[in-house]
């Protein structure tokens, strides 16, 4: 029996092993408690068999052994159906808690049934419990490899972790007696195994990397998007899930963005939580687990895909589908929001996607909507407007939003301020005036209509008609298109002035060559600036940063002479910015 007992102490070190691994790597709580709770039945039914079997625990411990024997059995059907539904599983899927129901009064009345280890599985209420339990697992793993595109290779290693108790259970137990094992009853050599392929699947699964939020109350507030819907913006770039995400979160809803292009974000305030999809082959279940984990932390939030179209081309359309239907229960049962957009998809998943019958909203281009606006009162002139606004603000056409109508508003003040001071006419200044106010106004209208409101079509770029373009002449001609040209060159001159973040970048780059501008550029990030809105008051944090992280790197460089010029350059750089800081005061 030592060689057997080796066997089942190896597997005993194996299953600790993976559940420490568990416990450290995988960010799913509900998965965790399931494989520990399982784990930890294969310990101490392992240990209490070594013991009793080498003697160094008495015989009474056998009822330990049967008892973690038989609480094993429904929890390996818990977690098997917990890595296929992940979190929702109790309201998917309750009955199959009622499977502990039983293993407290099986394990009592074990001695009086006389149910020892040596029978099991024989033909007893004790033996088809065990039965009844390890099918249900089966079952389930079968039926989501016939229906579930997203769950097929995973209720593979599922199926094979089961069929690797089985064998080494009570199926092989007489080939162990055989073997000179007599005893095998009450053990088995391949939970290691199991427990392996589990530990895969959910590996496949982990949530991607984020500071998700600590479990709180469902969140009762009024947002734009209804609870327990699934929302479709149907919009050429995902602007407007983009707008309806940082809306949603400055009510203080809790709101998940999930996107290539997002960072890893820390929680903060009145800010969407960011995850960003990673390019690998279990995409989808990872994205699936996710917004699962984050859901289940907050109910009552909003999860927010607005790259579909790339997760699609990461893990398939097939899988993507898949995934979307089961986010769509998941967020249904936790009382929360989903909101996709149908940016880049294909026409065939356009149109598959609008067969699951989910809230579908077209909306449009918000930069073609403010041309619009804008032409009403400036004409043809609107674009070269909006293209001095744009080079302003760093911005490209497609990044234009309504986010950014306020600061839109504000640069056409500043064009008809500056145009006064040097403007003669008065009363062609005041005129250009009331355009702006007018164009403003309807900026901010158009801002504050919520994506419903839009979906019915009723868009700015929809409403010109003759009788505008006819209005628009006339005004020209009263003006005699004198003091509109002057605006449209004094817009461009002020798009044109070299920004604060050019002459710090200048600054940067003179010292450090292509990597200064990297550096400046992660240091912004760190203050939560962008290149449009770095301020005077900024350069002083941004240079303590600076000399931060350059100090650093000059502690790791063995050559003196590099390090001194590195000092240097640090100085200098806080020397240049404290000026441009003071000349912009």
């Amino acid at each position: 029996m030592i060689l057997y007992s080796s066997l089942i102490l190896l597997g005993i070190v194996a299953d600790a092993w993976l559940l420490t691994l568990v416990a450290l790597r995988i960010r799913r709580f509900w998965t965790k408690a399931t494989f520990a709770a399982l784990a930890l039945s294969f310990i101490i039914m392992g240990g209490s068999y070594v013991g009793t079997a080498e003697g160094f625990l008495p015989a009474s411990w056998e009822g330990v052994t049967l008892g973690a024997l038989v609480l094993a059995h429904p929890l390996t059907a818990i977690l098997v159906l917990s890595l296929i539904h992940g979190e929702v599983l109790p309201r998917r899927r309750p009955l199959i808690f009622l499977l502990l129901v039983p293993v407290p009064f099986l394990a009592a009345l074990a001695p009086v049934g006389g149910w020892s280890l040596n029978v099991v599985y024989a033909a007893n209420p004790l033996g088809g419990f065990l039965v009844l339990s390890m099918a249900i697992a089966l079952a389930e793993t079968i039926y989501a490899r016939i229906t579930s595109p997203l769950m097929a290779a995973e209720s593979f290693w599922l199926s094979a972790g089961l069929v690797a108790l089985l064998v080494a259970g009570p199926i092989y137990g007489y080939e162990l007696q055989a073997l000179s094992f007599p005893d095998s009853a009450g053990s088995n050599v391949a939970t290691p195994i199991a427990l392996g392929a589990f530990a895969l699947v959910a590996f496949h699964g982990n949530p991607f990397p984020a500071a998700y939020p600590v479990a709180r109350r469902r969140w009762r507030g009024e947002g734009a998007l209804g609870d327990g819907l699934t929302f479709v913006f149907d919009e050429t770039r995902p602007k407007y899930a983009g707008v309806i995400a940082r809306s949603e979160a400055g009510r203080g809803r809790p709101v998940l963005i999930l996107s290539r292009t997002s960072s890893a974000g820390t929680r903060t305030g009145g800010r969407p939580l960011e995850a960003a999809l990673e390019p690998t082959r279990y995409a989808a279940l990872r994205t699936l687990g996710t917004a699962s984990e984050f859901v289940t932390r907050a109910p009552g939030s909003l999860v927010a895909i607005p790259e579909l179209a790339d997760l699609s081309a990461i893990a398939g359309w097939a899988r993507t589908r898949d995934m979307l239907l089961r986010m769509r229960v998941l967020c249904r049962l936790a009382g929360s929001s989903l909101l996709l957009t149908t940016s880049r998809l294909t026409e065939a998943e356009r149109e598959d996607l609008r067969g699951l019958k989910m809230p579908w909203w077209p909306l449009p281009d918000p930069a073609d909507e403010i041309e619009a606006i804008l032409a009403r009162s400036f004409g043809t002139g609107a674009g070269r407007l909006l293209e001095s606004f744009e080079r302003a603000q760093h911005l490209a056409r497609g990044q234009l939003t309504t986010a950014h109508v306020e600061a839109l508003t504000a640069f056409l003040e500043q064009a008809v301020g500056e145009l006064a001071v040097g403007a003669g006419d008065a009363k062609a200044v005041q005129g250009l005036r009331d355009q702006v106010s007018l164009a403003s106004q309807a900026l901010r209208a158009y801002a504050a209509r919520n994506p419903a409101d839009l979906s019915r079509g009723d868009w700015p770029s929809k409403e010109s008609g003759p009788a505008d373009r006819e209005f628009l002449v006339r005004a020209a001609d009263y003006w005699k298109g004198k003091e509109m040209e002057e605006l449209f060159t004094t817009a461009q001159a002020l798009s044109s002035r070299e920004s604060l973040y050019d002459r710090a970048k200048a600054v940067f780059t003179e010292h450090l060559g292509d990597a200064g501008e990297s550096l400046l550029r992660t240091e912004l990030t760190k203050l939560g600036r962008t290149p449009a809105d770095l301020g005077p008051a900024d350069l002083s944090r941004l240079a303590d940063r600076a000399a931060v992280d350059l100090a650093v790197m000059a502690d790791v460089v063995d050559v003196p002479q590099e390090r001194d010029r590195i000092a240097a350059a640090v100085e200098s750089i806080r020397r240049r910015l404290a000026t441009l800081g003071g000349d912009d005061l």
